[in-house]
């Protein structure tokens, strides 16, 4: 016998339909890539949450007990290719019961981490294995998705992770998916969307941090920002590391390289219109080349993956002592012990060791600072551009 599970359409659920809307309006979100979402109901309960969103390349699986809990859940995301690929699949109820959470690069690396007591513990296994790959299905054709997603879950939950596992609650036999007629779900309207697609942070008006004379505003304040030269790095590897310099050893470069060489940097300081003593590092940009960067990117390092970032994340350096640096990965073990001692006081930046490296007091003081890599049109690195996060994007 054939089960229908019936669909309406919002922005998000939380205990309810959160902004609803109709199929039409669904559908138009859908083919221009807008987030929005799908509560599959299975007589009359919330079954299913689906979280969509084609610009980002992204669609979520949600499944909930008879309680409205969410039991299990499955992120799939656009692989290079421009099909889907299973990303995660994760179970579990509470911070007490069992739970597990699989993992799989695009790669082909598959990670396990099996809670059998929750929050008390657990263990990871790794595996070489491709994750599951499905086609971008069309508006309201999202039966393949669950089937497969409900079969792997079903494979991942071997005899060895059975009891780590909560079986979500599916229909037996056959379905089919059906535009709801009515519904007696509780709805509301508000302006908070309840969830997000996991859009990383983005670079924000770059080129305004470095023309002089721009005006920005921080915490309610205005700032004019100014640039100054620092001199020269010496990158003799081409391999740029971004740092605290009281804590350089074993500090990792990024992906990114340029040819060895020496290359010029410019800070970018602010200066609060109100208070003209007042000034703070902006940003830290270093040049390659002379070209003009006409795409920006997140600088990575080994084992960090765009796909693990959220609404808003990136990928950043530390500073732990209100300071930051940029030096090369061959100097990192003869710099280690003396920039522990560098110090800054009076002026926002130095030039050490005959431009070995180039330290700067840290925007807003200690935190995670994303750098970015500007490119050309041919995908040439020209600028990394470490972006201390102080101003915000108006003006």
């Amino acid at each position: 016998m054939e089960t229908t599970l019936a669909a309406v359409y919002c922005e998000g659920w939380e205990a309810g339909l959160v902004n609803p809307f109709t199929p039409d309006q669904a559908e138009s979100r859908d083919s221009v890539g807008e987030p929005y979402s799908v509560v599959l109901l299975a007589g009359g309960r919330p079954h299913t949450v689906l979280d969509i969103s084609w610009a980002e390349g992204y669609f979520a699986v949600t499944r909930l007990d008879l309680a409205g809990r969410k039991v299990a859940a499955h992120e799939l995301r656009r692989a290079p290719e421009g099909d889907l690929f299973l990303r995660v699949s994760s179970t579990g109820a509470g911070p007490e019961a069992a739970r597990h959470r699989t993992t799989w690069q695009i790669s082909g690396r598959r990670t396990d981490f099996i809670e059998p007591a929750g929050d008390r513990g657990g263990h990871y296994d790794l595996v070489d294995v491709a994750p599951p790959r499905l086609p971008i299905p069309s508006f309201g054709r999202w039966k393949p998705l669950l089937d497969r997603t409900a079969r792997v879950h079903a494979e991942i939950c071997t005899e060895d992770y059975r009891d780590a596992c909560v079986i979500p609650r599916e229909t037996e036999g056959p379905f089919r998916i059906t535009n709801a007629d009515t519904h007696g779900l509780p709805m509301a309207t508000t302006d908070v969307r309840p969830w997000h697609p996991p859009r990383p942070m983005r670079p924000r008006r770059l080129d305004a941090l470095f023309r002089n004379g721009a005006e920005r505003s921080a915490d309610e304040r205005r700032l004019s920002v100014s640039t100054h030269q620092a001199g020269k790095l010496n990158l003799p590897s081409g391999r740029l590391v971004a740092a605290d310099p009281s804590w350089l050893d074993d500090q990792e470069p990024f992906l990114a390289t340029v040819e060895p060489g020496t290359y010029p940097v410019t800070i970018s300081l602010a200066t609060f219109t109100d208070d003209p003593e007042h000034q703070r590092v902006a940003a830290v940009r270093l040049d390659v080349t002379d070209r003009r960067p006409v795409t920006w990117e997140l600088a990575l390092r080994e084992g960090q993956d765009p796909l693990d970032l959220g609404y808003g994340e990136f990928f950043g350096f530390a500073v732990e002592t209100g300071r930051a640096c940029l030096v090369d990965e061959d100097n990192l073990a003869r710099l280690a012990g003396e920039a522990d001692d560098l110090q800054l006081t009076g002026q926002p930046f130095r030039n050490h060791a005959d431009g070995d490296l180039i330290a700067w007091s840290s925007g807003w003081g200690d935190g995670y600072y994303p750098i970015w890599i500007g490119r050309d049109f041919a995908g040439r690195a020209t600028t990394f551009v470490a972006d201390m996060l102080l101003l915000s994007s108006d003006g």
